[in-house]
Parts: structure tokens; sequence; C-alpha cells
């Protein structure tokens, strides 16, 4: 400022020519007394300088073009949700490691990978010559064996056949009957078969290759409906509830966005990274949700129904770290600290004991700009 730059200038003139005429102790005192003089007539000015800008402002309303631009709001009572979000992994409902029911070399593999197939399809079937072999003469040995047990009947009903051969013609018939029976069994286990609709996911064996029940063939997966698994910190264990609302971020799906809710939540503390895990069903009619995508989970931890919201961007922090915002009253800006309890988006939450009450008109955009007691003009 340019009258302190002048009573420094005048206090170090003394001083130099204070130097080369008197001691030490007495140019203390008097350069003390100029000092206290200058202070003196500094802080007069000041004031007249205040006096005549409130003046001019008061009298030249051009200067309100001037004054910083700001965005106005006004405090409300609504609803809020206080969210938390975990990373989740998607499952399918319905996956499963298919593999023969008996040993065999493969002899035919009817699918593709990627291929869909519907309940009952053969997927691939094992040599089963033999097995074919052995079913055909057993076959034939049953009908030889039913003919003579319908002689041995017919000849029990003239009374003239023995009661053993005709007991023994039976038990003939029953017994290649079971063995045919096992047979046929043995042969449809050569057989893979899908037992639910879905999609070939992949293969693992090839043909002429032996397989094995030891060793699946194949993976099918039905995408109809998948499951998003997460795992939730144990802070919130007493938080977060089955039938809490949730909504699933898929950042690999242009973060496409699902509404649900909590399916099941699990009964076990991890005591490796103390988490339990909750599950949601999700229907996937589309099949664009696929097993091992990584979805961002968000539930519901809370809500309030009358709670104080203002704009987020009208909350300020000082160098202490407390939060404030500018109160617009008849064209001045006033600062008033707010207690904030929590942010959601372009919303936060303040508790009762702020500064800030509903019905209040805040300063939200041009907030930083501003000071307080400043008059503003609103945009």
């Amino acid at each position: 400022m340019k009258i302190k730059f002048i009573a420094i200038t005048v206090l170090a003139s003394s001083f130099l020519v204070g130097c080369g005429s008197k001691e030490t102790k007495t140019l203390l005192g008097e350069l003390l007394n100029k000092k206290s003089e200058f202070e003196s007539k500094i802080a007069s000015l000041e004031d007249s300088l205040n006096r005549v800008e409130a003046k001019i402002l008061e009298m030249d309303s051009t200067r309100e073009n001037n004054y910083p631009l700001v965005s106005l709001d006004t405090v409300s009572n609504n609803s809020i949700s206080e969210d938390v979000t975990f990373q989740g992994s998607v499952e399918a409902d319905k996956t499963i490691m298919l593999g023969p029911e008996t040993q065999g070399m493969v002899k035919a593999i009817n699918v593709k990978e990627g291929q869909y197939v519907h309940a009952g399809k053969t997927l691939a079937t094992l040599d089963s010559e033999i097995l074919n072999k052995n079913i055909k003469e057993i076959e034939k040995s049953l009908e030889l064996a039913e003919y003579l047990l319908e002689k041995q009947e017919n000849l029990k009903k003239q009374g003239i056949g023995a009661e053993a051969n005709f007991i023994q013609a039976k038990n003939q018939v029953e017994s290649l009957e079971s063995r045919l029976s096992t047979l046929k069994t043995q042969a449809s286990k050569s057989r893979v078969v899908a037992p639910f609709s879905g999609y070939v996911d992949e293969i693992y064996t090839k043909l002429g290759e032996m397989a094995s029940p030891a060793m699946p063939m194949m993976r099918i997966v039905n995408l109809d409906k998948v499951k998003v698994k997460a795992e939730v910190s144990e802070a919130y264990l007493m938080d977060i509830e089955v039938g809490n609302k949730v909504s699933m971020n898929f950042p690999s799906l242009n973060n496409k966005v699902i509404e649900a809710k909590v399916s099941s939540i699990g009964k076990y503390i991890n005591p490796t990274n103390r988490t339990f895990p909750i599950q949601i069903e999700v229907s996937n009619k589309d099949k664009a949700i696929i097993p091992n995508l990584i979805a961002e989970v968000t539930v519901e931890k809370d809500f309030t129904q009358n709670a104080i919201i203002i704009p987020s961007q009208s909350v300020l922090t000082d160098s202490e770290g407390s939060k404030y915002v500018y109160v617009y009253e008849n064209g001045i800006a006033k600062m008033r600290s707010v207690d904030v309890l929590y942010v959601k988006g372009n919303k936060t939450q303040i508790s009762e004991k702020s500064e800030v009450k509903a019905g209040q008109t805040i300063i939200t955009k041009g907030a930083s700009a501003v000071s307080d007691g400043q008059k503003v003009t609103e945009l």
C-alpha cells in the first residue's frame, strides 16, 4: 500500500539522520515515537478510505456489475439413501462339467464349442460295439428261452409236463431279461447327454481318446439366469439384509446397470479378509452377462426420508478441514458452517446441528470466489 511505503521511507530516512548525531538509546526512543505516529496516521487514512469506498458503492449503482456472479439453490428436506459399493463376480446359475458314466474310446463328438444345445441332446458317444454284440446275443438267447418256456407251459396245462422243467425254463427267461436290461443300461451310458439346455462352453477331449467317469469331456453353461457374488466387509454385517435394493454396474458392458435385490447372505466370516458373501440373482434373457464378469455392486445401506440436502458443489473446506457454505441474504454472502453426514453424487446430507436450515438460500456455482459479508450478483 502506498501510505505504508511512504511511512517506511520516512522512518528509514529519520533513522539514517539520527545515527550520525545522537546516541543509540535516544535514537531508539525517537524512532518508536515516530513509528507510533505513522501507524496512527495509516489507521486513520485506511478508515477514511473504507468509508469513502462504501459511500461510492452505495451511490454508484453501476458498480453492481463488478460483484461476483453466483448461482443459488434452496436447502430442502428430502429422502436420500446411503450406499456402499463392493466388487462382485458373475457365476452361471447352471454350470456342469460333463463326462461319460462308463469307460470307453470316444467314437463321436456331435457338438462344437459355443453351440447352444437343448436338454436331452446326445453330445458325444463312446465305442460300444462289444456291448451291442452282447446285446444281440442275449436277445437271440432270450427268444429261444421264451419259446422253450411257452412249450413247458403248454405241457403243464396238459398235465404231462414236469413242474421242474417249467420252473427252469421260467428262470432262464427271467435271467436273460435281467442281463439284457443291464447291457442296454451300460450301452446307454456310452452316450453323453445334455442334462439341461445351454451352451457348450469348452470341449476337453478328442476323437479316439479314452474317456472315463473321472475325466470330464466338456463344460455346459446355462445363462438364462446368473448369480453375482460379492465379498462384503464384516463392518456392514448389520446393515445389509435379504431384500435390500442393489444396483450393479458392469464396466465391460459399456457400464450397463441392472437393478435387483439381495437374494442371500452368507453365514460365515472369512477369517483371512474378514468378509462375508452376498448373492444377487439376475435374469439374463439377452445372455449378455457371462460367468466371471466383474460387477460393481452398490447396496443401499440406509435410507433417510427427511434429510437436510444441499448441492455438493456448494460445500467448501477451509484450511483446517472444516466444511462451510455461503448463505445468500439480501444480496450478501454469509459464511455458515455445516456438518456433513454423507455425500452421494451431487447431493450432500448435513446434520441438524449445522448452521444451515431447510428453506434457506445458499450459493452453489461461484461460491469459491466470494468471501464472508461480500455483496454478490445472482446469475
